[in-house]
């Protein structure tokens, strides 16, 4: 019983989360404005070189994987999805969007996943000085197995799948969710050590880890100036002086 209310308490604030998230940011990326930009031309994320004595992060979500998705679907079907969306290309987007000013030099580091490194050199070009990792990988979940056949809004399967996983119930043949977080820690001292020695750190990944990463590093004396890590080609930065 005491499992039980643990997981339904995870499920409700990952309910809760993704309801928050949906609406946050400042200016809403609709898909009109993700394939022809804002009206007033305004970028939705600038990236731009650390002040003199200042040092930045940018953790900078994919653009939106191109793959289609069915609003209520069976177990299997979630997991069908899963797959093709991290197989899938991304959804070409207006470049006025994401504008950055950075020294040639810089290095743009990403995740290995497609959805993540084809972002970066949509942004940054296909000559880019990139270094890809499959340390900045997102968080790995699977869908819950079921037998029968129940069908659920796909989000809920997410959803579900997500808290049983926090809860070390769904983690076969994916990293658990204690070595996820580790890993993201292992992330966030990484990109400290780096923001050391280069000053601005530019990271193309994904939703989950970039969440993980900017709580451990507001954690240990970095100050987020915008938060928007979570949404396709939005950025989280953080900066310290």
């Amino acid at each position: 019983m005491r499992i039980y209310k643990a997981f339904i308490h995870q499920l409700l604030v990952l309910l809760l989360s993704v309801l928050l998230l949906s609406c946050a940011g400042n200016r809403r990326l609709t898909k009109d404005v993700y394939l022809n930009g804002f009206d007033d031309g305004e970028p939705f994320t600038t990236i731009t070189a650390a002040d003199s004595g200042q040092m930045k992060i940018y953790l900078i979500r994919h653009a939106k994987p191109d793959v289609k998705k069915k609003k209520v679907c069976t177990s299997a079907m979630a997991q069908a999805y899963v797959d093709a969306y991290a197989k899938a290309p991304i959804i070409p987007f207006d470049s006025s969007l994401v504008v950055f000013n950075l020294p040639d030099y810089t290095t743009i580091y990403c995740s290995n996943l497609r959805r993540a490194h084809v972002t970066a050199q949509a942004i940054f070009g296909s000559d880019c000085n990139l270094l890809v990792d499959a340390q900045f990988r997102e968080f790995e979940t699977t869908i819950v197995a079921q037998q029968n056949t129940l069908s659920l809004p796909l989000l809920m399967w997410q959803t579900i799948s997500r808290a049983a996983w926090v809860m070390g119930l769904n983690q076969a043949d994916v990293e658990s969710y204690k070595e996820a977080r580790e890993r993201a820690r292992q992330v966030a001292i990484r990109l400290a050590l780096l923001a050391e020695e280069e000053q601005t750190v530019v990271v193309v990944a994904h939703g989950m880890l970039n969440r993980s990463v900017s709580r451990w590093l507001k954690q240990n004396g970095w100050r987020i100036t915008q938060k928007q890590g979570h949404i396709n080609i939005g950025a989280t930065v953080l900066v310290k002086e």
